[in-house]
């Protein structure tokens, strides 16, 4: 259940995190191994198949929570294009959590406000136009939903990357992370079992770590700067977490602070 949890926290930010931009080739260069060191330390488990994630689940007794995600019903509040980024994100994880559970319906409700969103940004590729088609598809296939997911990130940030908006990619990023960590968080409270839930929550320090250096690299963009000074109180959080484990304190003031952040974003 933690390595499939994980991979919901990891999806965009392995996907969209290497979307940073510089300036001399000796950066671009240094760029390259930042990339492949943020993919290698956020892809720390293996993604599991849908057998094993059903194992695990059975496992774990982890329910799909309803409330958890954030209402569809919202996207028409998202004005600015940070808003619409930054819960584009958000939606997208919500779009990864209810397909992993096999929630045809829900998977089908967060797959329209992410394709609005998409539309609205004016993130126009060829895939992106066959995006919805394809997922109704194939909505009784988790394998090849999640490969259909995990293909349009990957043409989301390049279509990003090649049309100089790298900053709109880092808000997806960073909205998904969040999402991830606060489902995470949520599951974590009401599960019996929650110990390897704490583990997957202790092992974002160094994700996060990624994440803030990514937005630190690209503050000139007013909304990234933004976004990275709504992350201190989680950043502030994950200081005194040492390894994989959580006290209960520490735990509850990552809680505390990824559901402030996550409320902001999602208003």
């Amino acid at each position: 259940m933690f390595k499939q949890l994980s991979h919901i926290i990891i999806l965009a930010v392995a996907l969209t995190a290497v979307s940073c931009g510089s300036k001399s080739n000796k950066d671009n260069n240094d760029l390259s191994l930042n990339k492949e060191e943020v993919i290698r330390k956020v892809i720390k488990y293996p993604i599991p198949s849908p057998q094993q994630i059903n194992d695990a689940l059975n496992k774990a007794k982890a329910n799909y929570i309803y409330s958890l995600c954030n209402p569809v019903e919202k996207v028409d509040k998202y004005i600015t294009d940070k808003d619409k980024a930054l819960n584009l994100g958000v939606y997208g994880a919500n779009l990864s959590y209810s397909s992993t559970y096999g929630m045809k319906q829900e998977t089908l409700n967060y797959l329209k406000v992410c394709k609005k969103l998409i539309d609205e940004l004016q993130i126009s590729t060829q895939f992106n136009t066959s995006f919805a088609e394809r997922v109704e598809q194939n909505i009784d296939n988790k394998d090849s939903l999640t490969r259909i997911i995990t293909d349009s990130y990957l043409d989301t940030y390049a279509f990003l990357q090649n049309n100089g908006k790298d900053y709109l990619s880092i808000l997806v990023m960073s909205g998904s992370w969040v999402e991830g960590l606060y489902t995470t968080v949520e599951i974590a409270k009401s599960t019996p079992k929650n110990k390897v839930f704490l583990r997957v929550i202790a092992n974002q320090k160094q994700t996060l770590d990624k994440v803030l250096e990514l937005m630190e690299q690209n503050k000139e963009s007013k909304n990234v700067e933004e976004t990275l000074r709504l992350f201190e109180p989680i950043r502030k959080a994950f200081e005194p977490v040492v390894g994989e484990n959580l006290t209960k304190e520490q735990f509850e003031s990552i809680a505390n602070a990824v559901y402030y952040v996550r409320q902001a974003i999602v208003m």
